[in-house]
Parts: structure tokens; C-alpha cells; sequence
């Protein structure tokens, strides 16, 4: 049985039919990516998961339950977290102030105090800058305290939304670095990110996203390889 499972969702915008019926599930431990040009409809997709829209019809099942009419802290208490798109931290609030947001769902403080040594672990410049306003990081270490932040829900899917954008190419290196050791480390990983190579080199299977519908799916050493896909995607 899949972790996550989407079945046949639309999402619109007014008249506009921003996702159109598209079917596709994540299982627990992998990392699966979504990948397609702007506009095809990814972010509304995970944006709709985290109930920040609603679905016109389809159904989005999270281990075993229907998310449809659940408020997005219900969501994040099941144990999805979200990473958007342009990072959002608190810019006036420290680090460890936005890490501890976080964890405003977890009652247990030993747990707490577990998890933020997990993150101080994972991403250690952070550490260095506990008491700094996160507005005065740069973006390489914004994202960072937004994937730190997230896993300070202590969820079991991490949904991530472009966290390559903006970022030079030494640090985009390092935060695909750290996504693929939580990965490795047990946690499911949906994945949006405009650098297809990225994606399909991070994830074990992908699902190709086209103006709302999902025209093409498989492993994502296959999908790498494809002519289809080098040509829209890879530059090739």
C-alpha cells in the first residue's frame, strides 16, 4: 500500500483547470519527482496535498486517510511537511525561534530536543548561527532552515518545492546533497525541482507533468535516458 496515494485530482483556478485528473503515488522510503516546465501544474499539486487549495474532485489518500477536507496543521500533524517554493522563513525571527516553529505540533520535549540535534547534526552552519535573525542568511542557509524547519515536524513525507532556485551551483550541490541523506535515512520525499538532471538523478521514479496532465511516468534512470525527455527537459 503506497504512503501517499493522489487518484484522478483536479484542481482549478476559476475557470482555469490548473491539474487535470492526474493519478500517482509515493511509497514509504522513496523519493519520487515531479518534473515539467512552469505552469504544468506542480506546485498547485503538492500545495493541494497540504490543503493550501482545494480539490475541485479526486481523492488524496496519506496512509489510509482521505485529506481532502482536513485544515493544513491536520495535514501536518499526520506527518506531511512542506517546503515551498522561495524558502518563507520568519525573517525576523532567529533560527532556532523558526526551527522551533516547526515543532509547534510536538508535545513531547525530549522528542523536540532529539530533533533538534538531528537538524544541528544535518546541517551544521545553521548551529553556528542559532541567534541570528534568519533574514540576514543568505539563501543557501534560508533554505536550509526551511528544510531544517520542516523536519522538525518529524514527519514521514517531505514535500519539496524547487529548492535549487536562486541558489549558486556549489550550494545547490550541498542541498541535494543533504536531501538525498534524509532520504536515505528513512524519510519519503515528493520533489519539484525546474533542474530535471537534479531531479531525475535524486529520485527513483518520476512522474512528468505537462499542462495539468501526467504524460509520462516510469523509473527515473529510464526517464533520464529518454529521448522524450532529453529533449523537452535535459537541453540534449
Amino acid at each position: 500500500m503506497p504512503m501517499l496515494e493522489v487518484k484522478d485530482l483536479y484542481v482549478s483556478y476559476g475557470a482555469i483547470n490548473a491539474v487535470k485528473g492526474i493519478s500517482f503515488e509515493v511509497r514509504k522510503g522513496e523519493t519520487v519527482a515531479l518534473i515539467g516546465s512552469n505552469g504544468a501544474g506542480k506546485s498547485t499539486t503538492l500545495r493541494t496535498i497540504s490543503g493550501l487549495e482545494k480539490a475541485k474532485s479526486g481523492s488524496i489518500i496519506f496512509q489510509g486517510q482521505e485529506l481532502a477536507k482536513l485544515k493544513p496543521y491536520q495535514i501536518v500533524e499526520l506527518g506531511i511537511a512542506h517546503v515551498p517554493e522561495g524558502r518563507r522563513v520568519f525573517p525576523r525571527m532567529s533560527v532556532k525561534e523558526n526551527l522551533l516553529m516547526g515543532a509547534n505540533i510536538i508535545k513531547d520535549r525530549a522528542q523536540i530536543k532529539r530533533d533538534l540535534e538531528r537538524v544541528h547534526e544535518i546541517f551544521p552552519r545553521l548551529y553556528e548561527r542559532m541567534n541570528q535573525q534568519a533574514g540576514t542568511l543568505s539563501g543557501g542557509e534560508q533554505q536550509m532552515l526551511s528544510l531544517g524547519r520542516a523536519l522538525m515536524t518529524n514527519g514521514s513525507l517531505l514535500m519539496l518545492d524547487e529548492p535549487s532556485m536562486g541558489l549558486a551551483p556549489i550550494l545547490v550541490e550541498e542541498i541535494f546533497n543533504i536531501i538525498r541523506r534524509i532520504s536515505e535515512e528513512g524519510t519519503s520525499i515528493l520533489l519539484i525541482e525546474q533542474n530535471a538532471f537534479l531531479a531525475l538523478t535524486t529520485s527513483s521514479r518520476a512522474y512528468v507533468l505537462e499542462t495539468g496532465s501526467i504524460i509520462m511516468q516510469g523509473k527515473s534512470s529510464d526517464l533520464l535516458t529518454d529521448e522524450r525527455v532529453k529533449d523537452a527537459y535535459l537541453g540534449a
